[in-house]
């Protein structure tokens, strides 16, 4: 009877290495977990398992088969917005299941918020005012703004206002589903889904993407990945997997606010204060606000840009305080004030000036400054220089080599010290991600 039961364990404890060397061909290090020595359960929850390279070999076979055979050897497991019945994530979050991360992470949206009129008033008459603001008051001529952000400046006021100057505001509540207005503001930067394309064509874009959603699984930690979703603002046509929302775009995004979280010791006694150059229309901030409570975060871009920033923001964070420039506009002499009673500022370049020196805790760039003029990247770099504290700290996503859109940052001249924290090569672009403490120049 010893025998036996010695006899029996040794099968279990067979069959343990067995499946731990399978895990070991199909996951990350992080998504192998310790087995039950009695009965050897694999872990069953899915939004903590990530492939290898392996792993997304076989995760790709099987999609693809399963796209060939309309479902008949295989299950698909994405879903594309425009082509198939999206997930009702109001149903699917009642109450949580192996598939998806529970409890619900706030970025997975269940419900879309109305943006008042006043509001969409609001961000038109900031951009007019922005519009008619004596930029050159910077000794940075208007006409050295690169080649690309001028044919971006363009796009933008053909796209979102009519020949009166009135906003559209259905091209802005639509900026991010139709790939006519999404393409020529972005120029095809990140594939997306196509309502133009057939549904072979873009499940196929959405197994790339999904796989290289588990290829970050290596370098960004399992709680991050599992919590990140796309916003649901300006109707973005995504993919669906695992109970949530996934884009290229949203990946960068989150690369950029992962170097920060795990680099940048946010204080939890005072107002945090980060400038993001170049925003965008506030992708990486909105991850990045989830994790750095008692901050504001001051986004920093064309005009033309930033009322898509208000509309985005206003859309995933309905109940936080943003301010655009008509709300500061007449108090921007106070603006080291102003900073304490938002969550939000979004300030078009000119405003830079108004922050006060040595006041930010972190400056942020991704991919914008190495495409500027050489005017404009040196009053950036002057400014950043400027507004930074001592032992703050500055982010950069570019490139280093010099191109015909811009300088690279081989060649910038920082203007202060900066002792370097992390150095990684781990994004899309393929550029740099750099990240920076400025020290006592007399150092």
């Amino acid at each position: 009877m010893t025998y036996l039961r010695w006899l029996r364990h040794r099968f279990i404890f067979l069959k343990t290495l067995l499946i731990s060397l399978f895990d070991a061909m199909i996951y990350q290090k992080q998504s192998q977990f310790l087995l039950h020595k009695s009965n050897a359960h694999r872990c069953p929850y899915d939004f903590i398992l990530f492939y290898n390279a392996f792993g997304r070999i076989l995760f790709s076979t099987k999609e693809f088969i399963a796209l060939i055979t309309n479902n008949k050897v295989f299950t698909k497991s994405i879903t594309i917005d425009g082509f198939d019945a999206e997930p009702n994530h109001a149903t699917l979050y009642q109450k949580g299941n192996r598939h998806i991360l529970w409890p619900k992470s706030p970025m997975i949206q269940t419900s879309s918020p109305r943006i008042s009129d006043e509001y969409y008033d609001k961000i038109a008459n900031s951009f007019f005012l922005a519009y008619h603001h004596n930029l050159n008051k910077h000794n940075v001529n208007q006409k050295d703004i690169s080649h690309e952000w001028e044919r971006i400046t363009t796009e933008f006021r053909t796209i979102f206002f009519d020949k009166e100057n009135k906003i559209i505001k259905k091209n802005i509540e639509n900026f991010r589903s139709d790939p006519k207005i999404y393409n020529k503001i972005f120029n095809d930067q990140y594939p997306y889904i196509n309502s133009n394309h057939n549904h072979a064509r873009n499940y196929l874009t959405a197994i790339d993407l999904v796989t290289e959603y588990h290829r970050y699984g290596s370098k960004i930690n399992k709680e991050l990945l599992a919590s990140i979703s796309e916003s649901r603002a300006g109707n973005y046509l995504s993919i669906n997997y695992r109970g949530k929302k996934l884009s290229e775009q949203l990946l960068q995004n989150m690369v950029v606010a992962n170097d920060i979280i795990q680099n940048v010791p946010f204080s939890t006694e005072r107002r945090n204060k980060v400038l993001d150059i170049g925003a965008g229309f506030g992708g990486s901030a909105r991850i990045l606000s989830y994790y750095t409570p008692n901050t504001t975060h001051i986004l920093l871009d064309l005009p033309e840009t930033l009322f898509l920033t208000a509309y985005y923001l206003k859309y995933n964070f309905p109940n936080k305080k943003i301010a655009v420039l008509e709300d500061i506009y007449a108090h921007l002499d106070r603006f080291n004030e102003i900073i304490e009673k938002y969550d939000f500022i979004i300030i078009p370049p000119f405003v830079l000036e108004y922050i006060e020196a040595e006041s930010m805790d972190l400056v942020m760039n991704a991919a914008s400054l190495a495409f500027m003029s050489q005017a404009y990247l040196e009053y950036y770099l002057k400014e950043i220089n400027r507004v930074l504290k001592e032992n703050g700290y500055f982010y950069s996503l570019n490139t280093t080599e010099d191109s015909q859109w811009g300088i690279g940052s081989h060649r910038w001249n920082y203007q202060a010290n900066y002792l370097t924290l992390m150095y990684n090569f781990d994004n899309r672009f393929a550029y740099p991600q750099w990240l920076g403490k400025k020290v006592n120049n007399a150092l």
